[in-house]
């Protein structure tokens, strides 16, 4: 601490004995950020070397592990590299455990970081490369973590945030409760390509996103109040995600009391299929997306009339039925029908405008929009659509990219509480309780 008091005044009384230049300042702060710094690491290393209590012995879970001297290990902290002496502690026989209670006191146990640094690091991936995130950590921290290490604390949090993961979601429903005026609670989800490495190949394969989204009233409609992000890797039948979504729906219903329950997703049947399996979906009022069936409608639109203003027209026409009349669908129907009925057997304009009234009438109950519009409830999936590209493509779609399962969950994982705005709850849950 005498050197810390000394030397940035030594700094002060030598740079102000010139004149300031650009030159001088930027070698004021280089040379004071190596005194912070070296101040830093002799401080740090002094406090857990002294925190080390000596100890004969430790138990753990009924083994007696005894004391084997010494060990030093070199962790990244935000102060540079630190060089630290631990006890280490150890049973006896070849297959015993062994254990060093400093590393777990601070929560380094298995980490090549301190934890701040380790945070930056996995914060970093959520957003960027793991080269990109070691670019980026050079240019902040006197020695910056590889890439490879950023990967491996990355995989670390993967895991034990898999591990834990009922424990992280109830940890972040105390902490970022939804908001007391929010009246309407949304759920949607939907799919996103993503190329996967197999064991012979590359392939497409779809993850899935969803979120949990509360409303309240506005002027001018129902008004986003929160919203949680959530993504699975490819996987089967969406079971994991949907399973996800039901668990979130069920918990928020325990600790608000909401006027609607809605699901709101797009027109695929696997959708439909999944909710159908869990009653917390099932007993809430199912919208189909409203840009969905306006996109369904313009294809038949142009089957008819071909890309012309009157196929506009008339899309226009009907859309707005869609939206403000309770009889819209049964009207756009009838109406693609008798076009349907002018077109020759096997026709493809045919089988387009057949196949979008037939797409009407499979969910025409979901498509009650007057009716939905009235009761406050929104009838587009906009915010699953915005998380499919901030959560999936902007981060996992990069050119070249090609993944694991585990690893783009990983990933997923980690970038969804970001986007949430759920990061420290959750890392608190993980990281501040061990």
């Amino acid at each position: 601490m005498r050197k810390f008091e000394q030397e940035p005044g030594d700094l002060v009384r030598e740079t102000t004995s010139e004149a300031m230049t650009p030159v001088r300042f930027r070698c004021f702060l280089g040379s004071l950020n190596n005194v912070l710094m070296a101040t830093g690491r002799g401080a740090v290393e002094r406090v857990l070397e002294e925190m080390d209590e000596p100890r004969a012995h430790v138990d753990v879970d009924g083994e007696r592990l005894r004391y084997r001297g010494t060990a030093t290990r070199r962790r990244l902290s935000p102060f540079g590299q630190l060089v630290i002496r631990r006890r280490t502690y150890r049973g006896d026989g070849p297959d015993a455990g062994s254990r060093v209670p400093l590393d777990e006191a601070c929560g380094m146990a298995g980490s090549f970081m301190t934890p701040d640094v380790e945070e930056m690091a996995v914060i970093g991936a959520a957003m960027l490369t793991a080269e990109e995130v070691q670019q980026l950590l050079g240019k902040a921290l006197p020695v910056a973590p590889s890439a490879t290490a950023i990967q491996n604390a990355v995989r670390k949090l993967g895991v034990d945030l898999d591990e834990n993961r009922i424990e992280v979601e109830e940890a972040v429903a105390k902490a970022c409760p939804l908001p007391e005026d929010a009246d309407v609670l949304v759920a949607s989800w939907d799919g996103v390509m993503l190329s996967m490495r197999e064991e012979e190949a590359t392939a497409w394969r779809k993850a899935d996103v969803s979120t949990i989204t509360a409303y309240a009233p506005g002027e001018e409609g129902p008004e986003k109040r929160a919203t949680r992000l959530h993504a699975r890797a490819p996987e089967s039948c969406m079971k994991s995600l949907v399973e996800h979504v039901a668990r979130q729906v069920a918990r928020a219903k325990e600790h608000h009391e909401f006027q609607e329950v809605v699901v709101l997703c797009d027109g695929k049947d696997s959708i439909w299929k999944a909710a159908e399996k869990h009653e917390e979906l099932r007993d809430a009022t199912w919208i189909l997306d409203f840009f969905h069936a306006s996109e369904n409608l313009m294809k038949a639109a142009k089957a008819i009339f071909g890309d012309t203003e009157r196929a506009t027209a008339w899309h226009q026409k009907y859309r707005d039925k869609l939206q403000l009349d309770d009889l819209g669908v049964e009207a756009s129907r009838r109406s693609m029908r008798r076009y349907a009925a002018m077109m020759k057997d096997g026709d493809e304009r045919r089988r387009i405008v057949e196949n979008a009234a037939d797409h009407f009438r499979v969910h025409r109950d979901r498509m009650r929009n007057a009716d939905f519009i009235g009761r406050g409830l929104p009838i587009g999936s906009g915010p699953v659509e915005a998380a499919a590209k901030n959560i999936v493509q902007a981060r996992l779609k990069r050119s070249g990219m090609r993944w694991s399962r585990d690893g783009s969950q990983h990933v997923l994982d980690l970038r969804a509480h970001l986007k949430s705005g759920t990061w420290e709850p959750m890392w608190e849950a993980l990281r501040g309780a061990a």
